[in-house]
């Protein structure tokens, strides 16, 4: 239900931009990267009291795209590698998860830009975001340890293979590889020269789809490990975007639109 309730914002800012005039259409784009906060977090009180959860750090990688739709609403659309983690401890039996996922991700926000003041390269916008986020699992790893060695192991979808495992693997059953979710944040854009400006985001995220359906697990047959993928993950980022303006009118007629810098 809630993947359907996300997907609304979608069509707007979707129709939003189709209906847009052409003329003077300006957008800024550029590369992005940012470290991230997790923790997962379950959908059962049961799961709560088994499995002990702990925060994990990761990072993001990409490319982003700010459009003015209207004087204060902008479409923000970014597109970027996200490394996620989920370390679990089980109580009873004194095992440790530590899994590192892959992600790509594509939040797609709705953007309110507010003037806060004039600097000496142009003005200096605070703004507000919200907007749904789809992601994709690629994969991932992890290493499992208790009161003997640490075994690494290779993260596969679907059910555990026959026959010998070099290295470990730990299969994923009913896992979900494309998620929704949630996202609202505040941040600035700074110009640090004409037509060019850097985006600063604080964000929170919230996951709308589990890791996996209800009847899924994560399992390793060599050890007889079990955990559960009943989770969600609740996400806090800081990121930086280095943008250029380009002018799409402009750009069609094959002139440049980004302005260098005149040499002292």
């Amino acid at each position: 239900m809630i993947r359907h309730i996300l997907i609304i914002p979608v069509f707007f800012l979707a129709a939003n931009i189709l209906i847009a005039q052409p003329e003077g259409v300006k957008y800024n784009i550029g590369p992005k990267a940012g470290f991230n906060v997790y923790k997962s977090r379950f959908n059962f009180s049961e799961d709560e009291a088994t499995y002990e959860q702990k925060y994990k750090v990761g990072f993001q990688l990409g490319i982003a795209l700010d459009l003015p739709l209207k004087e204060m609403i902008h479409f923000n659309v970014e597109f970027y590698y996200s490394r996620k983690g989920k370390k679990t401890i089980i109580v009873d039996e004194g095992f440790t998860n530590d899994a590192t996922y892959n992600f790509l991700e594509i939040p797609l926000l709705l953007r309110f830009s507010f003037n806060a003041s004039q600097v000496r390269s142009g003005n200096l916008n605070w703004h507000l975001d919200i907007g749904p986020t789809m992601s994709y699992w690629l994969g991932g790893k992890g290493e499992l340890s208790s009161t003997g060695p640490t075994i690494e192991y290779e993260i596969v979808f679907g059910d555990p293979s026959l026959g010998s495992q070099d290295p470990p693997i730990l299969s994923i059953s009913q896992a979900n590889r494309l998620q929704w979710g949630l996202m609202a944040g505040a941040g600035i854009e700074y110009p640090i020269f004409r037509n060019q400006v850097l985006f600063v985001d604080l964000r929170a995220a919230f996951g709308g789809s589990n890791l996996a359906e209800s009847e899924g697990s994560a399992n390793l047959p060599i050890l007889g490990f079990s955990d559960s993928m009943d989770v969600r993950f609740l996400e806090f980022s800081l990121s930086a975007a280095y943008t250029f303006e380009i002018d799409w009118i402009q750009t069609r007629r094959g002139k440049s639109t980004v302005r260098k810098r005149k040499k002292s």
